[in-house]
């Protein structure tokens, strides 16, 4: 019998303090670098996050593994380490994780009072459900299944 994963969503400071460097250089096995400096400014940064407002840092995890990311800015020009308004690796999500991941980021923009931006979030997750612009596993491409 197949047992379905459950994936995990966490906010940067609903992690153990005593766990968040281990999941910052785990950034880089699954494809994330910050524009500027390294893990100690990526920390430095993240540890600034406040409910409620910029930034924020949500990381996706299976069985205890760092798979995703979803690291909400919501300005371009604060922080070197992060040049955007948002970044992620929800793309590569199965489709309810991008969900999840995309009502997150939809509420944010809105509460920092950028709609437009929330409804390109949208238009985006529209996309995502028809199979526009996700990428797809790599097991996926291949017919890869674990027994």
């Amino acid at each position: 019998m197949r047992v379905e994963q459950m994936e995990q969503i966490i906010n940067y400071r609903d992690i153990p303090t005593d766990k968040r460097i281990d999941i910052l250089n785990a950034l880089e096995r699954i494809g994330f670098f910050p524009a500027y400096g390294g893990v100690r400014t990526m920390q430095q940064i993240m540890e600034k996050s406040v409910p409620g407002s910029g930034p924020q840092f949500y990381f996706v995890f299976r069985e205890n593994e760092l798979i995703g990311y979803n690291f909400l800015i919501g300005d371009t020009k604060k922080y070197k380490a992060f040049p955007w308004l948002a970044i992620s690796n929800m793309d590569e999500q199965k489709l309810t994780v991008c969900e999840e991941l995309m009502k997150i980021q939809i509420a944010f923009f809105e509460e920092l009072g950028m709609q437009k931006i929330a409804d390109h979030c949208v238009r985006i997750m529209e996309d995502y459900r028809k199979g526009i612009g996700k990428r797809k596993a790599i097991a996926d491409k291949f017919h890869l299944k674990n027994g």
